[in-house]
Order: C-alpha cells, then structure tokens, then sequence
C-alpha cells in the first residue's frame, strides 16, 4: 500500500511513546470515525502538544493512513507466514489456519476491527475508495497464490479459476468475520457465539465446504467428516 511513513521525528521517539501514540490514535478512530475523531482528544490523552502529531504525521489524514497500514502489515504477517510455510501442505488445512487465524485477530485486535468497519460502511470516510480497493486487491492477490500453489501440488482442481475461486474464499471469510461481532449477520449460525470451541467448529465447516469444492479428491491426512 502506497503510505507515506512517518517523519523521521516519529521514528526516534521511544519505542513505548511511538506505541502509545498509535494506539490511542486508533481508540480515537475507531470509536468517532474520521470526521469526528478528534486530534484534541488524543493529545489531551497523551499529555503532549497538538502540533506534535502534525510534526509526527503532517496532516490527520496522514496519522489515519499510517494507522491503517499499521494495523494491515500486523494482520498480513501470520497470514503470509501460513501461505509461504512448507506445513500444512494440505490445502484444506492450509485454509483452516487461515480462516481461524483470521477470526483469532478480529476477536484480539477489537479496535482496528471496528475501524475496518467503520471504513466499510461509511461512504463519506476519506480515501475509502483507494484503501478498500487496494486491501481487497492484496486479499485477493493472496488467495489466488494460495489456491495456485494447491493447483500445482496437485490438491485443487485444474479447471478452476484461480481469481474466482480467491474471490469465493475472500468473500466467505469477510461474511465469517463481520458476523463473529454482528449477531444479524451470524443469523444463528454460531460465530458469534461465546463458545469458542462453537466458533472453531462452525469456521472448519465453511472451510470444509470450500474445500470440498475445491479440492481434487480428500487427502489421508483431512479432518474426518461424519
């Protein structure tokens, strides 16, 4: 993502107060949005002076941008980790990682979930389109690795497309996630339930799902199906 990086002022600040501002910026847009977060109030937080954040970042708009990427780069990590890993190499496997590592940090990391949100469902928040674009194009861009290194070891079917199958599995994890904090979307189903062992069990069937459409016959290794 093309993110200006903070000034080099941000940079030499200790590693505890770098922290500090990143996440009280980020309690501040995720609870008011981007129009109504307010500098003011993150300063007063912090104890320090408003042109501070100005010299750290140049502009709110700067302080948001570097605060979105921060919170992609956290997520896309373990994400790439799994994706690259020699094990699992089953495919189903590999996916079940993903869609419950996945569920793990939307539930861990509340606030860059409920600033994602915000972005998705407010149409006024600056620079939506460009952001949203561009961390589905990646989100899709990784699937489609995924699903093109199975193609290759032989565990998904040839004759699929890559792209429409990232699509599917993106679009099946996106619905799973919002619906872990958002009983109407969950219509029962079990993701947002308190029980966590409920919740893994009912991402290995989405997974298993996928799986079975995509695979090219179950592998010894696959979880067991009644």
């Amino acid at each position: 993502m093309d993110t200006p990086t903070p000034t080099n002022t941000f940079d030499k600040l200790p590693s505890e107060k770098r922290q500090r501002v990143l996440e009280e910026s980020l309690q501040e847009f995720a609870e008011h949005g981007y129009h109504q977060a307010s500098i003011n109030r993150i300063v007063g937080r912090l104890g320090i002076a408003k042109g501070s954040v100005f010299q750290y970042f140049g502009s709110k708009e700067g302080l948001f941008k570097h605060l979105f990427k921060s919170a992609l780069d956290q997520i896309k990590a373990p994400l790439r980790a799994i994706r690259d890993a020699e094990e699992p190499k089953d495919f189903g496997a590999r996916l079940r990682l993903i869609f419950s590592t996945s569920a793990a940090f939307a539930r861990s990391h509340a606030l860059i979930w409920r600033l994602y949100r915000r972005l998705i469902h407010q149409e006024d928040f600056p620079l939506r389109g460009m952001l949203l674009g561009e961390v589905r194009a990646e989100a899709l861009t990784f699937f489609r690795e995924v699903v093109e290194a199975a193609q290759k070891r032989g565990e998904v079917r040839l004759d699929l497309d890559p792209q429409a199958a990232a699509f599917v599995i993106e679009s099946c994890l996106d619905r799973a996630l919002a619906a872990q904090d958002q009983p109407l979307l969950d219509a029962d189903f079990g993701l947002s339930s308190s029980n966590e062992a409920l919740r893994q069990a009912r991402l290995d069937a989405l997974v298993d799902i996928l799986r079975q459409g995509l695979q090219t016959a179950p592998t010894q290794g696959d979880r067991p199906h009644d």
